[in-house]
């Protein structure tokens, strides 16, 4: 990602515990910027094995694979979703790479099958991310 070391930075969910009813991790990102897009990277890690994490596909709309880094234009909502179910997941963490101080609200939550409902116990919303400093 063309991205300055010094203006991105490196959100988590931490590693979470999969709820019996997850099938899937949702993340939400808005862009309330009046003026600019932002790029942003989401990778969704597969702790299960407790070593090796092994990284996971991100889809958007119908099943459709983001490419990265994603441009999420200003004024936009994106809703992007990783499988845990088909992969077996049992620990699994969310990580949001973009630039720092941007108006993005990130947020991330498990969701049952359809009907769709959240999950509380793998809910983490924006102000609940861990700044990593993975240089």
């Amino acid at each position: 990602m063309n991205m300055d070391m010094d203006t991105k930075q490196i959100l988590s969910t931490g590693v979470l515990i999969k709820e019996p009813k997850t099938v899937s991790a949702v993340i939400t990102l808005v862009n309330l910027d009046r003026c600019n897009t932002d790029k942003v990277i989401i990778e969704v890690w597969d702790w299960t094995s407790y070593n090796n994490p092994v990284k996971l596909p991100v889809l958007i709309g119908e099943n459709v694979p983001v490419i990265f880094p994603y441009r999420l234009n200003r004024g936009n909502l994106a809703v992007m979703y990783t499988d845990l179910e088909s992969y077996g997941v049992i620990f699994y963490e969310i990580r949001i790479i973009s630039n720092k101080d941007k108006n993005l609200i990130i947020n991330c939550f498990g969701r049952s099958v359809p009907p769709s409902t959240s999950q509380e116990g793998n809910t983490v919303l924006q102000n609940q991310l861990v700044k990593l400093d993975l240089n």
